[in-house]
């Protein structure tokens, strides 16, 4: 990408399902009527993070694009706070895309959808259900089946700490994975009940730096130093809360993508590597993609939060969605 900065930005508001999403849209200047597209994040995302990163180099590069704080997060209205629930996420998106085709200064007929980490399986979700997509973009996908659930929570077991051996690293065995996961599920459901009896939200760090005991888990929801690497120096920003509702664990662990990914027929592009997310769920998601109009990049120069906001890896992903975009 040779130049940057080609775009208005506009902070803007719309409905979704009783509540209010602020987003902001970065539009490029000197088109008319351009494409529209609605960016997801990663779980736990503000607007100010990834979406960022990518919605300001869409608009460099012609589209009008389009990133928000789900509901019950940031500048967005809706309670309890902090719920981490992918099926609301994905509600607010196509409320979003409702949002560009009211506006009246965007092509309708040209909307697309881009996801990084959890947000790219859940667009992949979305354009399978709703036909005004016409192209859809998974970069470094979080992979919504149970096998990729369990691999998180385990991941946050890991002491991938400075001077630690990476040899030594070890992953919990399959046995205390799906008892953290069963435990996670257990403790979700204890607040549900406080919440629905008294009204009282229990609230937990979202991240935390140490690793968790592979038998005992953690309270945090997204526990260890790998995680915390990238998320760390967000706790510092006024626009994320390090905090979630645990509750949500029900909602978050209760969403599966893989039913809607093998009913797509929208085309699509998948980003992804041996060094992302759980890459076997990639693959399977991939290869269950039924439309013959689906392209995989694999990188394994990158890893999985490099794709988040290094500005060299973002450039080259967003040259590789443009592309794709252009040939459907």
């Amino acid at each position: 990408m040779a130049v940057h900065g080609k775009y208005t930005t506009e902070k803007v508001t719309y409905p979704s399902h009783g509540e209010v999403v602020a987003g902001v849209l970065y539009k490029p200047k000197h088109i008319q009527n351009p494409p529209g597209l609605v960016i997801i994040g990663p779980y736990s995302f503000t607007k100010e993070q990834a979406p960022t990163q990518y919605a300001t180099r869409l608009a460099d590069e012609g589209y009008a694009a389009l990133i928000f704080d789900p509901r019950t997060v940031g500048e967005s209205t809706g309670e309890p706070r902090r719920q981490e629930n992918p099926v609301m996420k994905n509600e607010d998106a196509v409320a979003g895309l409702d949002y560009l085709v009211g506006r009246g200064d965007v092509n309708k007929d040209a909307l697309f959808l881009v996801g990084v980490c959890q947000g790219g399986p859940q667009c992949l979700d979305i354009a399978s259900r709703d036909k005004r997509v016409k192209g859809v973009a998974s970069v470094t996908g979080y992979f919504r089946d149970l096998e990729t659930d369990i691999y998180m929570i385990c991941a946050g077991c890991v002491n991938a700490e400075p001077g630690v051996d990476v040899g030594s690293l070890k992953m919990p065995t399959p046995a205390q994975g799906q008892a953290l996961y069963q435990a996670r599920l257990e403790r979700a459901k204890k607040a549900k009940e406080l919440y629905e009896k008294t009204g009282q939200v229990e609230y937990q760090p979202l991240v935390d730096p140490k690793a968790a005991d592979p038998d005992v888990g953690s309270v945090a929801g997204l526990p260890g130093p790998v995680v915390w690497a990238w998320y760390g120096p967000w706790t510092l920003s006024r626009a994320f809360e390090n905090r979630y509702a645990v509750m949500s664990d029900l909602d978050h662990f209760g969403y599966t993508t893989v039913p809607g990914v093998a009913k797509l027929q929208t085309p699509a592009l998948v980003i992804h590597g041996d060094n992302c997310m759980n890459a076997p769920a990639a693959k399977r998601h991939f290869d269950s993609i039924p439309t013959q109009n689906k392209k995989l990049i694999w990188d394994n120069d990158v890893s999985h939060f490099q794709h988040y906001d290094q500005p060299d890896c973002v450039d080259r992903n967003v040259g590789e969605i443009t592309a794709w975009f252009a040939s459907v």
